[in-house]
């Protein structure tokens, strides 16, 4: 579906953003961010955004589909005093801050599938990647939403695990502003940053109220392993806790390969 093109002065203008990169298309906006980081010396809130990302990056090697009518970006933070051991808590917390700016555009049950994604209706509507650039203490927040391509269009491997904003809504036909998600979801990450760096304690409470995988037998592949068992919760520190046949374990990376 045909959407309108990016406000960008909008962008500046009613969120925490102090400048904007804009790309007609990239090959992904997180290596945007990081390489300019390497380069940069200012200490800005810096935003780089396209309308067709040819190589976007995804948690290992999986990799982002960027149809025409989503949004992706990355958001160059300024120095902020965050570890790599953080960054799995930090990549929930930016889920909270996508489900609560689609929420505002559209009823449905948006939840965080662990370690990275928002789910739509059981689908995958959004990921997550955060990296630190390099030793700049700057944090890079990439995020890829469907919006207004509908994954009608998408590859077949995908059709069936993936959503979009305009899929799930009453009038297909009736295109979302794009500008005003994106301008959503820089105010919430914004909030939820803050909420982070302020070591809120009711935030792991909120991944475990938004947990999509919570009561289901779940299969993750780890570098030890795969483990098969029923997930428990979400810890405080961010892994995910599954029972199993042999016990209680506390996986801190990996790649849910299936749920039910």
């Amino acid at each position: 579906m045909h959407s309108a093109p990016l406000e960008l002065a909008r962008i500046t203008q009613d969120t925490w953003i102090d400048r904007v990169h804009f790309f007609d298309q990239i090959d992904s906006t997180n290596n945007a961010a990081l390489a300019h980081a390497a380069k940069s010396t200012n200490p800005l809130a810096e935003l780089f955004v396209t309308d067709q990302q040819s190589a976007g990056r995804g948690r290992g090697s999986n990799r982002w589909w960027s149809g025409e009518g989503s949004l992706t970006w990355s958001v160059l933070t300024p120095p902020l005093e965050c570890s790599l051991s953080v960054l799995p808590q930090v990549s929930l917390t930016m889920g909270l801050a996508i489900i609560s700016a689609v929420e505002q555009f559209i009823a449905g049950d948006v939840t965080l599938k662990w370690p990275n994604d928002v789910f739509l209706n059981e689908a995958k509507v959004s990921g997550i990647l955060i990296e630190l650039a390099g030793t700049t203490k700057r944090l890079v927040v990439g995020v890829g939403l469907n919006v207004n391509n509908t994954t009608r269009d998408a590859p077949e491997e995908l059709r069936r695990t993936a959503t979009s904003m305009i899929d799930v809504q009453s009038d297909p036909e009736m295109a979302f502003d794009r500008t005003a998600v994106l301008v959503a979801c820089l105010q919430q990450i914004d909030q939820y940053l803050q909420r982070f760096l302020a070591r809120d304690p009711q935030l792991p409470d909120e991944w475990r109220a938004h947990s999509l995988l919570t009561g289901r037998q779940i299969q993750i592949t780890t570098p030890r392993g795969d483990i098969t068992g029923t997930c428990d919760s979400i810890a405080d520190d961010g892994a995910l806790v599954v029972q199993t046949p042999a016990g209680t374990e506390h996986c801190y990376g990996g790649v849910v390969a299936n749920f039910a």
